[in-house]
């Protein structure tokens, strides 16, 4: 089958590939962490991989042809990976001060480093991309590496991406009101069985709650954790009807005529930091720590926090099931439920801002009811 513009999340770009060497966001450990890109693509004709999974990563050279497209530009790759004993072990520090150990084990390895060049020329980039099977490890500062491949055999390496493991889960701050059949609740006071008023199924119960906090360091060292403000009537009338404070990947549910001729639909779901560009919506310092909030239903809903509706958590999020033992439990009991998302998604950064900006320009809501 092979895939096709597959997307790949969790592409960290660094400043090269070296072994024994410590990247961390600042530089300051002999390499940088550069970021999360946000648009790339893979393409190949390997057989197991398809449109929206990829089992394995193919250099360019190689007969099943992998490419790599990052915001339009097409990067001919080659594959780096740690090697399969001790030594080749690559270590990792997240944003809440927590660490990981990554198993070097050759092509069969669940981190590779990815050598990128342009197609046309130009100058070379570097990644490394993480298997899904890592689950969520939002915020990482600094990645270590030991010893590395750089001929791995077959010129391929075997890699689950799918799932987003990088991104912070979407979540509401705490305080955030939600509606309920009973009225609107903090979101820290909702549990398992209590019920939330839905965009499209009425009162559902909710399956699963959890709760991070992330400390003042943990945000200083990573200011992408910082939450979004959307201000009141920022997105339209009452929408929302009062300062509403989300993780910055929390999509926010949009409808407008300008969407519909963009997307060929009214009803979008949008990554709430895309919308930084509208007046009133800023990603934002907060003192003191941020305590942010998950909710999971049995389907991925829309629901109303402080009247702007929001999405909760949508189970192709694999991140939930690092977030605790409970979380995995509720997982389990979705088995067979529905897993698409409540409306289609759109989180590629330019045409999201060609969006807002048409918004901007002609001074209309992005939400219209």
């Amino acid at each position: 089958m092979g895939a096709n513009n597959t997307p790949i999340p969790d592409l960290i770009e660094i400043s090269g590939i070296t072994g024994h060497t410590t990247f961390t966001t600042g530089g300051a450990g002999g390499g940088t962490i550069h970021g999360v890109v946000d648009d790339a693509t893979y393409t190949d004709d390997e057989t197991g991989n398809s449109s929206t999974h990829i089992e394995e990563l193919n250099e360019t050279h190689d007969i099943d042809n992998g490419v790599l497209t990052i915001d339009g530009v097409e990067y001919s790759i080659e594959l780096v990976t740690p090697t399969g004993s001790s030594g080749g072990n690559v270590t990792y520090t997240l944003s809440d001060g927590s660490t990981g150990t990554i198993a070097g084990n050759g092509d069969d390895s669940d981190i590779v480093f990815i050598v990128a060049s342009p197609t046309g020329g130009g100058e070379t980039r570097y990644f490394a991309l993480l298997d899904d099977s890592l689950g969520d490890v939002a915020g990482i500062t600094s990645l270590t590496t030991g010893d590395l491949d750089y001929d791995p055999a077959g010129d391929d390496v075997m890699i689950d991406v799918e799932q987003n493991n990088v991104q912070t889960v979407v979540c509401f701050c705490a305080g955030t009101l939600i509606d309920t059949p009973e009225g609107a609740r903090a979101v820290e006071t909702l549990r398992p069985n209590d019920r939330v008023a839905t965009m499209d199924r009425g009162a559902q119960a909710i399956l699963w709650t959890s709760a991070r906090t992330l400390a003042p360091e943990a945000l200083a060292a990573d200011p992408r954790q910082r939450p979004v403000r959307i201000g009141r009537g920022a997105l339209g009338p009452g929408r929302p009807a009062r300062d509403l404070y989300v993780s910055p990947q929390h999509r926010i549910w949009l409808r407008s005529k300008i969407a519909a001729r963009m997307f060929g639909t009214a009803e979008v779901l949008v990554p709430a930091i895309k919308l930084t560009g509208l007046p009133g919506v800023a990603q934002v310092n907060t003192e003191g720590p941020v305590q942010y909030y998950h909710l999971l239903c049995h389907r991925h809903e829309i629901v109303y926090a402080e009247g702007l509706p929001c999405e909760t958590l949508l189970r192709a999020e694999r991140s939930v099931l690092s977030l605790s033992g409970r979380g995995r439990t509720a997982w389990a009991l979705l088995r067979g439920a529905g897993r698409g998302p409540a409306r289609p998604i759109r989180a590629k950064g330019a045409t999201i801002d060609r969006l807002v900006a048409r918004h901007v320009k002609n001074r209309k809501p992005l939400i219209l009811v």
